[in-house]
């Protein structure tokens, strides 16, 4: 039997080895006191990649909510204010939103989120895929509000974005002139949104691929897709149409090889250019055996004394493998020389890649090939239509349009863009555009110094800009049609502008006296707008202060001297108002203004009521 002191130092010994386990000890013996534990719940543990980049929402299948709450080890409580970051622990596939982040709309998805813990110790991050698929580990870390070290806890969740996209497996031209040639559009400068300027002697058309994998499905967003084109050197254009390439014929490209053949290819003779960077393309019919060869290759080399062979860049890709089927493959020999297509370009979410074509004026009806290709060649489609590529008009007739069709009476300086298009809307300089004015009533009408019959001739863009100023019109006339005419094969084109009779303009006006704003429109009997018209205070009567009238938009004397109206035929005039002390007795004074346009057609009177009431004292004995 152990003595008494014996007993009770094994005892003490015992408890200390318990309280050593129970708080964690070994892993070399160092003590870790990890106080803190994670309950984490994720919605969703795969989602689908979002291919199409649609926006995030509530309810989005491209979302997964994950729920974490933060608890004492030691008595299961949870613990508020605790900080907490999720972020990836390998490979980013998607982003992170806080909770904030995601039901605002606004977030941004990140590769890591820090938040913190509510006051049960609860807080939500959430899981948005990305275009790509393949799984997203997070690495989800809690620690204590008081930022003592080596007490926090950390825990690991994954969740599989799935993707069925796969690489590409076929392109396909989608038609690149359905669009309209892109020019200058009545305007000057560059369209709204527009980043390239069409106003300097081309034509740019739209072109597009579909991107297609094994399966028909579009391919992930963003997949590059690039263009190539050759347009020269041609036999017969212009003087026989759209012309034919010169170098042509049928070939046998070495089979995983470098190496290019052609019985009677005769190269440089019929104008292929050493060190001129020249294109080989190949265009087999997509459904013949020879198929996987379509594609383009950069010409290295024709070696001498070899005129039937050519050697093709080894820093490009090998012609394809498959079987040698010998001298079969149609080819062509080329370089670009009158247009450019922008070379790369990104698939969408549809899988359509898109870029420009652009081509001189002095080059429509030209043919032109267009290839596209994956970055490795080892998908491409040939676009080879054997007519014209750069297409001024596919349609029959002219068209006239004009930037207006009403001008004021007595019009002085008054402008009209007119300009001719072809069927395919494609502007047409140097095409003659005549002009007439009808009955003028006694008045003069001349355009561009003119006077009331001739001729105009379209300039760059296919627009003119015709100047109409008229004089002696006299109040209780008819108004004076001006009539601009083109002709085409067919039927001419022809638009007509009204020269409004003298005082058929309406000016009327919405006053807001509180705010000191009066909103005045220039309209005809019909209720159109006439742009372009001065607008002026001609009289006021202000009995306190000045009106310190202003106009917007100004007149070029600018905003303090008169208005123009702008497309809707409006003018906005701001005022002051200026109302004097109160006295004993209310005050009630009007303030009144005339305004006018600029041809003295109409006017319309402003008038407002200010009221100042008056204090009610008597002035004393």
């Amino acid at each position: 039997m152990l003595p008494v002191r014996a007993v009770v130092s094994v005892f003490w010994i015992v408890l200390l080895s318990l309280a050593v386990a129970s708080c964690g000890g070994g892993g070399g013996g160092v003590f870790t006191d990890n106080t803190l534990r994670l309950n984490v719940s994720v919605e969703k543990d795969s989602v689908p990649a979002n291919t199409g980049q649609a926006q995030i929402q509530p309810g989005s299948p491209y979302v997964s909510q994950v729920a974490i709450r933060v608890l004492d080890r030691g008595s299961n409580q949870p613990v508020a204010e605790a900080p907490v970051t999720v972020s990836f622990a390998g490979a980013q596939v998607g982003g992170l939103l806080s909770e904030a982040e995601f039901f605002s709309g606004q977030g941004v998805p990140q590769s890591s989120v820090s938040v913190t813990a509510g006051g049960n110790g609860d807080v939500r991050v959430y899981f948005v895929a990305g275009t790509l698929g393949g799984d997203a580990q997070l690495n989800i870390r809690a620690d204590r509000p008081d930022g003592q070290p080596a007490t926090g806890a950390e825990e690991t969740q994954t969740i599989r974005v799935i993707s069925t996209a796969g690489p590409v497996s076929a392109l396909e031209f989608t038609g690149p002139y359905i669009e309209a040639i892109r020019t200058n559009q009545v305007q000057f400068g560059l369209a709204p949104g527009e980043t390239i300027d069409f106003q300097n002697g081309t034509y740019s058309r739209v072109i597009s691929v579909t991107a297609t994998d094994a399966g028909g499905n579009p391919v992930p967003t963003n997949t590059p897709i690039r263009f190539q084109l050759i347009d020269a050197p041609l036999d017969g254009f212009p003087d026989e149409g759209s012309g034919s390439f010169a170098i042509t014929g049928l070939g046998d490209p070495i089979e995983g090889g470098y190496q290019f053949d052609a019985p009677g290819g005769n190269f440089v003779a019929r104008g292929a250019r050493p060190g001129a960077g020249d294109r080989l393309v190949l265009d087999p019919h997509p459904d013949d055996s020879s198929f996987f060869h379509a594609g383009i290759r950069t010409i290295a080399d024709y070696p001498v004394g070899q005129p039937n062979r050519l050697l093709i860049r080894q820093d490009d890709e090998p012609f394809r493998v498959g079987p040698d089927l010998g001298a079969v493959v149609p080819y062509i020999i080329g370089r670009a020389r009158a247009g450019s297509v922008q070379s790369l370009a990104f698939t969408d979410a549809n899988g359509t890649a898109t870029t420009m074509l652009t081509y001189p004026f002095s080059n429509v009806g030209r043919t032109a090939i267009l290839v596209a290709h994956t970055p490795d060649y080892s998908v491409s489609r040939v676009f080879n239509p054997g007519g014209p590529v750069y297409l001024g008009s596919v349609g029959e007739g002219l068209s006239l349009t004009a930037s207006t069709n009403t001008l004021p009476s007595n019009v002085e300086d008054g402008l009209v863009t007119l300009c001719v298009r072809d069927g395919n809307f494609v502007p047409l300089p140097g095409q003659s555009i005549l002009f007439s004015a009808g009955d003028t009533g006694g008045a003069t009408v001349d355009v561009n110094g003119l006077g009331a019959v001739g001729s105009l001739t379209a300039t760059s863009g296919g627009c003119v800009t015709a100047v109409v100023n008229v004089e002696g019109q006299l109040p209780g006339g008819d108004s004076i049609t001006l009539t601009f005419s083109v002709q085409a094969l067919g039927e001419s084109s022809e638009v007509e502008v009204t020269i409004l009779a003298a005082a058929s303009g309406n000016l009327i006006g919405n006053a807001n006296c509180g705010a000191g704003t009066l909103d005045l429109f220039y309209l005809t009997d019909s209720g159109n707008p006439i742009p372009g018209i001065l607008i002026f205070a001609s009289d006021y009567d202000w009995p306190t202060g000045s009106p310190n009238f202003s106009y917007a938009p100004p007149s070029s004397a600018g905003a303090g001297a008169a208005g123009v109206t702008d497309d809707d035929g409006a003018v906005r005039v701001s005022f002051d108002i200026d109302p004097p002390a109160a006295t004993t007795n209310d005050q009630t004074l009007t303030y009144t203004a005339t305004f006018q346009t600029g041809n003295a057609d109409s006017v319309f009177d402003l008038s407002c009521q200010v009221t100042v009431p008056g204090t009610g004292d008597e002035d004393p004995d």
